[in-house]
């Protein structure tokens, strides 16, 4: 694919469009690697704006290092964990909730210890009678359970022996069946059925944990099997509220708007309290910084050494912050090596506070409907106003959509990806400057090569290397003009058809062109059979003058060889051959040169008076019989020993007369006949007609085969004013009555 392409079939809106709607289309239709890239955005916003911790009674026993090291490592004697709760229930605690699994027996158990010894065979009537009657530290723990509302946990997991937990609670769903879209698993392990039987509640405590191992949002709803089972937070809050059933709306529930999909969960009602949730039944958790405060050593609990107003009516979170006791510790938005148990207390004083995180629904399409927008509009203006004011307008653009994501989540606490339009935006930007990079370099090619062809290619690549020099729009500026016109050009078109006649002007109109701009001169226009160019423009020539009489010179050169050739070609096809004659007119003024025309075309050119005396001077070439003439202005800067005079002429449409010379072709020698033909102009001016006739007959001006016809034309004048006197107050000057 070649760059014109690119130019001629518009690829420089079309390529970034398609590109638009390839990220467009990825958003919906794989959304991972951006939603990744989501989240990136709001962990910072967290840790830039964390939630303000509440008063919600709250409060975390931590069996921490302290613990461990006064009572003994992990797993405690059940009779212990009991004085913990009774320790709990003394305090006034309102609600007891253990993110720990009790899944085993106690390993100090009276019956464990008896059927250890009984595999053995060694065991006597009565030391097993003694053993028998001694009490199970796990009915001790039961029975703590059962004394103050206490919730269970289980943990799901791919693969187990235990039996499902017992379930606490009922369900119904609202809308459809949302069971597809949450979390599943097969298996859970589980506390000891007396412990599950003594508690009001049983969660799982499982976590979500996103591709970079972070929790976010945490479900209160996940399947075992086919059915919905309901996470440590929600039971906490059931049984808080003293709710026996959970309500969970899906789309396409009363109020709730699915489109015709089945797009799962919004929300999950326990008891008066009403829960936003994604479609997994994950509730997005807003985290606030821990707090020291409600966190309380275990060891102090069980050794009296603490506050109960600490305790007192509040919702108790017994959990583990030892490292090695299990394996609990999770990274957060705003910490690394959080103990699951400060999670769920997060989480829980959160939903009490009813602070929400919402990623809305329509929060996709908003960010699809601002990156069409954006997007589609830099593409259309980034080729019009160029890559530094779309660079600007971009960034603008990317501004917007961080702020409006950052105001959104500071004050509506909704979550809107500012991140994909970034991407998507630069992405676009950057493809269209590519675009357009690849257009202004055709267009700068075309540009060269365009001039190239109407001025000097050391001019052409000057303005390469300083485009500054090329002022658009009109200046004044002394310049020299240049008409070349083939001679008898109307006649000699009349024998010639179409082809031969192009040919014809190809011939002539090429060469003479080259010549032009080798002599450093710009081509501004090309008039029937007539050449218009100009020197001193649009990069300065110091010798422009003198470059344009050389490129006269060239022409005069040029012209006998492309005579030759056309006489061969007449020949070989037996045509009438016609020899090629030129006219050139050559003046320098003060111009007003730059681009003249309208808003639609325009062309670089030249207007002024020296313009205008430049095409009469070539005209005069058919009066004087010469094929140059040389205007005033443009021989005073030429200081050439060759030049000579025609004449002093008024030009018509001009009433100051001007001096108009000549230069002789190459190779001619001036100096026989120059001081003769300075005298013969000067008698003439003065009237003396036997002097100027005694000059004329001269052998040196007789001699001169290029002036000879001039010489002809001022025998005449002095024939016809030896019969017809001029003027009294003539002065020399002929009035030229024709262009």
């Amino acid at each position: 694919m070649s760059m014109r392409f690119l130019l001629r079939r518009g690829l420089i809106y079309l390529l970034p469009l398609v590109a638009l709607a390839v990220a467009l289309t990825a958003r919906l239709a794989a959304p991972d690697l951006l939603d990744r890239l989501m989240l990136i955005s709001f962990d910072l916003y967290q840790r830039i704006a964390p939630r303000e911790p509440g008063n919600i009674p709250i409060s975390i026993v931590d069996i921490d290092e302290a613990s461990l090291d006064k009572y003994g490592q992990w797993p405690w004697p059940r009779s212990l964990d009991a004085q913990l709760v009774d320790k709990l229930r003394d305090a006034g605690a309102a609600v007891l909730a253990f993110d720990i699994v009790f899944a085993e027996p106690d390993r100090t158990s009276p019956k464990l210890l008896l059927a250890q010894l009984n595999r053995g065979g060694s065991v006597d009537s009565e030391t097993s009678r003694l053993l028998s009657s001694l009490p199970d530290p796990d009915d001790a723990l039961a029975a703590a359970m059962k004394s103050i509302p206490t919730i269970a946990g289980f943990i799901l997991v791919d693969q187990a022996d235990s039996p499902p937990p017992i379930q606490k609670a009922g369900y119904a769903f609202a809308g459809d069946d949302p069971l597809h879209f949450v979390d599943t698993f097969p298996a859970a392990v589980s506390d000891l059925p007396a412990f599950q039987n003594a508690a009001l509640g049983n969660g799982f405590l499982n976590e979500h944990v996103d591709w970079d191992q972070i929790v976010r949002r945490v479900p209160l709803i996940m399947r075992l099997g086919n059915k919905p089972v309901f996470s440590l937070v929600a039971e906490i809050l059931r049984v808080a509220t003293g709710a026996h059933t959970y309500v969970a709306r899906a789309a396409g529930a009363n109020g709730e708007k699915s489109f015709g999909e089945n797009t799962g969960l919004t929300q999950m009602r326990i008891g008066p309290l009403t829960i936003p949730t994604d479609s997994a039944g994950r509730v997005w958790v807003y985290y606030a910084k821990p707090r020291a405060d409600r966190r309380i050593s275990a060891a102090k609990i069980l050794s009296g050494d603490f506050d109960p107003a600490l305790i007192k009516d509040h919702i108790v979170l017994v959990g583990t912050s030892a490292a090695g006791v299990v394996n609990d510790l999770q990274a957060t938005p705003i910490a690394a090596g959080v103990p699951g148990v400060e999670i769920h207390a997060q989480l829980l004083e959160q939903i009490l506070s009813g602070v929400y995180l919402a990623r809305p629904d329509w929060g996709k399409g908003a960010e699809i409907l601002f990156v069409l927008l954006a997007g589609t509009t830099l593409i259309m203006v980034l080729p019009r106003i160029g890559a530094l004011a779309s660079a600007l307008l971009g960034v603008a653009a990317i501004v917007v959509a961080i702020a409006i994501s950052w105001f959104a989540f500071r004050d509506a606490h909704l979550l809107l990806d500012p991140i994909y339009p970034t991407v998507v935006l630069v992405v676009v930007y950057f493809i269209s400057s590519i675009l357009g990079y690849l257009r202004t370099e055709v267009r700068q090619h075309q540009i060269r090569s365009a001039f190239s062809r109407y001025m000097s290619p050391h001019y052409v690549a000057e303005l390469a290397r300083n485009p500054e020099k090329l002022q658009l729009g009109g200046e004044y500026k002394k310049l020299t003009v240049m008409f070349c016109d083939i001679r008898g050009f109307t006649a000699m078109s009349e024998g010639l058809d179409a082809r031969e006649l192009t040919h014809l002007m190809n011939s002539f109109t090429s060469p003479m062109t080259d010549v032009i701009t080798e002599a450093h001169g710009t081509i501004d226009k090309y008039i029937g059979d007539c050449i218009m160019a100009f020197w001193n423009a649009p990069l300065d020539d110091p010798e422009h003058e003198k470059n344009a009489v050389r490129a006269a010179q060239l022409i005069r050169r040029k012209l006998v060889d492309l005579n030759r050739k056309l006489k061969a070609e007449a020949e070989a096809s037996g045509r009438r051959y016609h020899e090629l004659r030129v006219g050139i007119g050559i003046n320098t003024g003060e111009c007003v040169v730059g681009n003249f025309g309208s808003e639609q075309r325009f062309n670089y050119s030249l207007l002024g008076d020296p313009v205008n005396l430049a095409s009469r001077l070539e005209g005069l070439c058919k009066l004087y019989l010469v094929d140059l003439v040389i205007g005033e202005e443009t021989a005073k800067a030429l200081d050439d020993p060759l030049l000579l005079e025609l004449d002093l002429v008024a030009v018509k449409g001009k009433s100051q007369a001007v001096k108009v010379f000549t230069l002789p072709p190459d190779g001619d020698d001036e100096s026989t006949y120059k001081s003769r033909h300075e005298e013969l102009l000067a008698a003439y001016r003065r009237q003396d007609w036997t002097t100027a006739l005694a000059a004329l007959g001269e052998a040196p001006l007789a001699a001169v085969r290029y002036l000879a016809p001039l010489y002809q034309l001022y025998r005449h004048r002095i024939a016809h004013f030896q019969l017809e006197a001029p003027p009294r107050d003539w002065d020399g000057v002929y009035t030229a009555e024709e262009k």
